[in-house]
């Protein structure tokens, strides 16, 4: 058995939706930190009410903070499903085509494998999960903020009590280490 070209589209359809989620929060979380204030509050008193629901995340720490924390829990949440689902769904795959070409026994074709795909998905993922909606957000900041706005007010309400805690977590490390942690403002 060799590697087929006909994949389950099932699999790559999951794959792909894994790495747009996180693109989503990557590119969120990027727009809030570059997007000017100004243009935010010229949209909104034009009555644009994506730029009117960012504003007032943007204007407060606290809430500029849960929203890049939401963000940040996103973005970790989405990388360690995709490597588990891709590992699961896909390692399997490869291992006949390692122990067939490499000559491996079957534990070292499917450590090599698993290897295999940690790197593919891996590289999908920073390409297309990082650094291209980090670059769109960047260059774009206003409307990708607008885009992203409402997907991460739901993320934020959905991860509440995990934003409280790790955010909490975090206020104290920092407490503990003698630094203060008043939130993040907007640059």
């Amino acid at each position: 058995r060799y590697i087929s070209a006909d994949m389950d589209p099932v699999v790559v359809a999951v794959i792909a939706a894994l790495i747009l989620v996180n693109a989503l929060y990557v590119a969120a979380e990027f727009s809030a930190v570059s997007v000017r204030r100004s243009r935010l509050q010229q949209l909104s008193e034009e009555g644009d009410g994506l730029a009117g629901r960012l504003l007032p995340i943007i204007m407060d720490g606290a809430r500029l903070d849960r929203y890049i924390a939401a963000c940040q829990i996103g973005i970790t949440i989405s990388s360690l499903v995709l490597g588990a689902y891709g590992q699961a769904q896909l390692a399997n795959d490869f291992v006949p085509l390692f122990e067939r070409f490499g000559k491996l026994q079957t534990a070292t074709a499917q450590s090599a494998a698993a290897i295999v795909i940690l790197v593919l998905l891996t590289t999908l993922q920073m390409v297309l999960g990082e650094l291209v909606p980090k670059s769109i957000a960047l260059r774009f900041p206003t409307p990708t903020g607008r885009w992203t706005v409402v997907p991460l007010i739901w993320s934020m309400r959905a991860m509440r009590w995990l934003i409280a805690v790790l955010n909490g977590s975090g206020v104290l490390l920092l407490r503990l280490i003698g630094m203060p942690a008043s939130g993040h403002r907007h640059i």
